[in-house]
């Protein structure tokens, strides 16, 4: 059965009494014990010991115990005369929670007596700064005890240098776990479960950032490279991901040349009209950005060595990520990892934020399917802690992935797999997940190895058949773990099947009170910072889309960099996070900034009404659509022509007629924003006068006016008189 590792001080203080008090020694293992074992000093050992392997895995018989691997000199001095010797506790750990307690032992703690017969002993006779040799030692199987359970089994070394004299302290060591076990197990039903995810950040232009990082990860070797090594070969054994989305997305777009944010518009759908041809009735078919940035092509690189590996690497990855993920069982996280108990809960985002979590498990699934990868929902925190809201708000189709400490069931076996408040879950080893004892690191190929067969041991010896959900710690050394796990689990103790095959086998149900979740937990949470800054620049990018004439979908672009930010990964690191989310909003402002209005120092208008100059600039490169939005006294009435339309880099003089109600100055402020009046940031204010001299002026004109062309007329009109009696004064002498 599952049990808990998070222990009351009581309990840790029992589980070390029984590591250090159900040890029996011989008179002269004790003496040695109490001298070798002491601990000289707090700082780190100056030989570092690995171990590579350890035969057999599991100890079922008669045989001797075979420990191998490699001891480097990280020191600046030459060790010598270095004696490599084995160690074994005498009795076993027979439960998981005193396994569990063991693992977090200090690394100079006594857990076991050396054994120092010649047989044992690996020498070296010298090593240099920065050397390293290999080893191989034996523990004999009468050292060892029979009883079941799970031993410890280790090496330390001891040597000496012109500065530090030969003494019976540990001068480099390593440990493992080692089960005992019958040779003929029950089968242990169990599901491999792989974790693709990895921080994706990105510039304030939207470039994905740490380019050197994932140069690292995806070559041969790396994090990323390796678990896909893990999963070809895995073979056709039944293999679950657990994959973020967000991850493969950013490999393509390096794989593209890292482009930044484009506000180029995106591919027309057939038949769409030219701008500014469109009905105002008609519906107008909506532009679709292409999921994936088309590859980039290495021989357009201009020389650039860094770029096409970059390029070279991202392209090969993606082509074994389809291939590795085709026809498997894969989970899908929320776009970008996030974060999803800190963005579900009901007092921290609105409801229309909350549906930006179903819109993030839509974009994971659209992402994958243009990777031609079916997948189906899940959710997961690294550490397991998930809230009941983040539960309950998970898609209906979603699983979801604890692990055995975050759940709790008073008077009964706490179940691995089953439903929890109307959804799937499955609860992974705690043990498994926290890898093995230090001073080797807790991924290390052994390690994990070895602690995923303590784990099954201990839960066969307990009676406990639910399914051991196997899912290796975040750094696992995928590279070289993978072998000997997929070994471990090939063999008879173990019955591999696919998770979600398990979890709809379980007739178990749990009530959300089941659900573990502690104030640690909920103070890891991604913080309201981020929360309120991804928002923010989600907001600025929308509104700069909204302007563009022809859509880029920049929203969408912009949207999948804020998810990121808001995943489990952004926890470590809270203030740069939130300052890099704060500088993308930045740069989102200034492409908003580019579009600006200017009018004159003042304006009078010649009475009543006139027309006021002003000019609105687009120093975008692309083409944009705006209004302007008038702010003045009642007593002054604009009128504009919105909307505004501007070529890419152009300028545009507009007239606003304008009429004052009443004689006076009053201040004129004309902003540029969207169609919804959303503010783009610029703006210009003049005071505009207008006064009854104005007027009288008109007047003035007019009456002038009329009184020049009546005096003409009557001037006409009396020369025509004249005319005409002339003409019949000459009519009448005739």
């Amino acid at each position: 059965m599952p049990r808990p590792t998070s222990l009351t001080p009581a309990w840790v203080f029992v589980a070390l009494l029984a590591l250090l008090g159900i040890v029996v020694l011989t008179p002269a293992d004790s003496a040695r014990a109490a001298e070798t074992q002491a601990v000289a000093d707090d700082g780190a050992d100056p030989l570092s010991l690995h171990i590579d392997r350890v035969t057999p895995t599991i100890l079922t018989n008669d045989r001797d115990i075979t420990l191998s691997g490699t001891i480097t000199n990280p020191s600046d001095e030459t060790w010598t005369s270095i004696n490599i010797a084995p160690f074994r506790s005498s009795f076993p750990i027979t439960d998981s929670t005193t396994l569990a307690a063991a693992a977090e032992l200090p690394v100079k703690e006594y857990v076991g007596d050396r054994l120092v017969d010649v047989a044992s002993l690996h020498k070296v006779d010298s090593l240099a700064p920065g050397e390293t040799a290999t080893f191989r030692t034996t523990i004999p199987r009468s050292r060892l005890g029979s009883t079941p359970g799970v031993y410890w089994v280790g090496v330390h070394a001891l040597g000496q240098t012109e500065t530090v004299p030969r003494d019976d302290f540990a001068d480099g060591r390593a440990r493992t776990f080692l089960p005992v076990a019958s040779a003929d197990p029950a089968p242990l039903r169990t599901s491999l479960v792989l974790s693709l995810r990895a921080p994706v950040r990105h510039e304030s232009d939207g470039s994905i950032a740490d380019e050197d990082d994932w140069v690292t990860s995806l070559r041969e070797g790396g994090r990323l490279h390796g678990l896909l090594r893990a999963g070809r070969l895995a073979g056709d054994a039944p293999l679950t991901w657990l994959v973020d989305p967000a991850v493969p997305h950013a490999v393509s777009r390096l794989a593209a040349g890292n482009p930044p944010w484009s506000l180029d518009p995106v591919p027309e759908p057939p038949g769409a009209s030219p701008p500014g041809d469109e009905e105002e009735d008609e519906e107008v078919a909506d532009p679709t950005l292409p999921v994936l940035p088309a590859p980039a092509s290495l021989e357009d690189q201009d020389g650039d060595a860094a770029t096409a590996e970059v390029v070279g690497l991202a392209q090969a990855w993606l082509t074994d990520f389809r291939e590795v993920m085709g026809g498997r069982e894969v989970l899908a996280l929320p776009y970008g990892d996030l974060d999803v108990s800190a963005l579900s809960e009901a007092d921290r985002l609105s409801e229309t934020d909350r549906l930006s979590l179903d819109e993030a498990h839509a974009r994971s699934a659209q992402v994958l399917e243009a990777f031609q990868i079916t997948s189906s929902p899940a959710i997961s925190s690294p550490d397991g802690a998930l809230s009941q809201t983040a539960v309950e708000t998970s898609p209906d189709s979603a699983l979801v992935l604890l692990t055995e400490r975050t759940l709790t069931l008073d008077g009964a076996q706490t179940p691995t797999t089953g439903r929890i408040l109307d959804r799937r879950f499955a609860a992974t080893s705690t043990g498994v997940t926290a890898g093995g004892p230090g001073p080797e690191p807790s991924g290390g190929a052994i390690a994990v190895r070895q602690r995923t067969a303590s784990e099954a041991v201990l839960r066969s010896l307990s009676g406990d058949d639910s399914p051991l959900v196997v899912s290796p710690p975040a750094d696992w050394d995928a590279s070289a773990g993978a072998e000997p796990l997929l070994a471990l689990l090939d063999t008879e103790r173990f019955r591999l099947r696919g998770l979600a095959r398990l979890v709809d086998a379980s007739q178990e149900t749990l009530p959300g009170d089941s659900l573990v979740l502690t104030q640690e937990h909920v103070d890891a949470q991604v913080p309201r910072a981020h929360l309120t800054a991804a928002q923010e620049l989600v907001s600025a990018a929308g509104t700069l889309e909204s302007i563009l004439t022809r859509p880029a979908r920049l929203d969408v672009q912009v949207r999948d960099a804020a998810w990121t930010s808001l995943g489990y990964s952004s926890r470590g690191r809270p203030r740069a996070s939130v300052a890099r989310t704060r500088r993308a909003r930045a740069h989102i402002d200034d492409l908003l900034g580019q579009v600006t209005i200017s009018g004159p120092a003042s304006a009078t208008l010649s009475g009543a009404t006139g027309r006021i100059g002003t000019t609105v600039a687009n120093d975008l490169p692309v083409a944009v659509t705006v209004s302007v939005l008038t702010q003045s006294p009642d007593a002054l009435e604009v009128e504009v022509p919105n909307p505004v339309r501007l070529a890419p880099d152009s300028r545009r003089r507009l007239l606003l007629e304008t009429t004052a109600t009443r004689e006076g100055i009053q201040v004129l402020t004309l902003r540029v924003s969207d169609a919804d009046g959303k503010s783009l940031g610029s703006e210009t204010s003049f005071p505009v006068r207008s006064s009854e001299i104005g007027r009288l002026l008109w007047f003035i004109m007019g009456g002038g006016a009329l009184i020049l062309f009546g005096t003409i007329g009557l001037r006409l009109y009396r020369r025509g008189l004249a005319s005409r009696s002339k003409r019949e004064e000459q009519q009448e002498e005739l």
